[in-house]
């Protein structure tokens, strides 16, 4: 073990200095140190957890707070462009980031947890975009991991449509999109109709995505109130088994689309808490022999795509942190522009989820306006005679 603490020693520190999203249990990371082994860490926040049951709750009461309590009036906003900058200037109010911090995010996975085989899954990710899906108030908006809004449609989520617009239906989802094939893969789950999901251990939050989600056929097609497909991750349990014969199977997507980017390891206890926890762990899939052992058996297709100049994990992780908190330097220094990509995006995604925009409006779509304005005329009018 001392050796692989040296091996990571450079690893840790580097990391410290990128560290977007700061986990809640940062007391605890500094009171153990920089070198304190995975396994240790783990326990502790497994311990911890049974005590803070209501400071997580607390946590996402907070995220369904904001869901609840956004401006009822946003069907007035406009489109228009406006250009903020990220850092304190006269005259501007920097934009405020609602769900910023609220995703869950893993660290890299150094070493093979002791209970490997009895309580950890293994979750296939797909290449795509991380994103929060908030459905809610008869709309689905989308926010990047960062909290910024991208893009915005209908789905049959609880509350993701102007077909239902009840207050206590709203859904709020842990995803990664695939725009190619206009799918959402989902990862995991924070609130399901007003009801928290956070203080939930990873087995139940997957159970519960797989009995809801397969109420809703909808979301296994294209239609006017779904305008983008659902397709839940497995988690895979990692008895020895059953982990070789996932490892053995390539690709890990049908026809291998999406591809794949990695594996996340999740510790069956685990709850849901914002910025990075040892409960879940990242692995290239290469990457997978040397952590695991040896006698893992994978895919020759997997082992191929090691880099050329890879030599071990450690080296390799310090290169990447040290990339990745340049680029974390560009974008701290760089103009918010997100209302500008916000536009963008929409354009994007609306082609990609709405063939008949190309043509102009046409009359399916001016029934579905139509549709909106009538679910929502009450509000209208109330909003009107408040401005009069």
């Amino acid at each position: 073990m001392d050796e692989v603490l040296k091996k990571f020693g450079n690893v840790m520190v580097a990391s410290e200095t990128c560290d977007e999203s700061k986990s809640i249990f940062e007391d605890l990371y500094k009171n153990w140190g920089k070198f304190r082994n995975q396994e240790e860490r783990r326990k502790q926040i497994l311990e911890k957890q049974k005590s803070d049951r209501n400071s997580n709750y607390d946590n996402i009461r907070g995220i369904l707070e904001s869901v609840n309590s956004e401006d009822a009036n946003n069907i007035f906003k406009t489109n228009k462009i406006h250009y903020r900058p990220n850092i304190f200037v006269a005259g501007f109010h920097k934009i405020p980031l609602t769900y910023k911090n609220v995703l869950m995010f893993s660290e890299w996975m150094i070493e093979k947890p002791e209970d490997f085989n009895d309580n950890w899954y293994v979750v296939p990710c797909p290449k795509g975009v991380r994103m929060l899906v908030v459905a809610s108030k008869g709309l689905t908006k989308c926010y990047t991991k960062y909290g910024q809004y991208r893009f915005e449609f209908r789905t049959a989520l609880p509350g993701g449509n102007p077909r239902d617009t009840r207050c206590n239906h709203c859904c709020v989802l842990d995803c990664f999109y695939y725009e190619k094939g206009n799918t959402m893969f989902v990862l995991d789950l924070l609130a399901w109709n007003i009801q928290p999901m956070c203080d939930g251990e990873t087995d139940f939050r997957h159970f519960w995505l797989q009995t809801h989600l397969a109420e809703i056929d909808e979301l296994k097609r294209i239609t006017k109130t779904n305008n983008v497909i659902f397709s839940l991750l497995p988690k895979i349990p990692c008895t020895p088994d059953s982990f070789n014969e996932f490892m053995m199977k390539y690709p890990a997507f049908p026809n291998n689309n999406p591809s794949l980017d990695g594996f996340l390891f999740y510790h069956k206890r685990a709850h849901y808490v914002s910025g990075e926890t040892p409960l879940v762990g990242w692995l290239f899939p290469f990457m997978v022999p040397e952590v695991m052992g040896e006698d893992v058996k994978i895919s020759q297709a997997y082992l191929i795509q090691k880099p050329i100049d890879y030599t071990n994990q450690a080296e390799f992780i310090q290169n990447f942190n040290r990339k990745h908190a340049k680029k974390q330097r560009k974008i701290g220094c760089a103009m918010d522009t997100s209302e500008m990509v916000k536009n963008e995006n929409d354009d994007s995604v609306d082609q990609s989820i709405s063939s008949n925009k190309k043509g102009g409006k046409t009359e399916e779509n001016s029934k579905m306006e139509a549709e909106v304005i009538d679910e929502h005329k009450d509000q209208i009018a109330c909003s009107l005679q408040s401005y009069t």
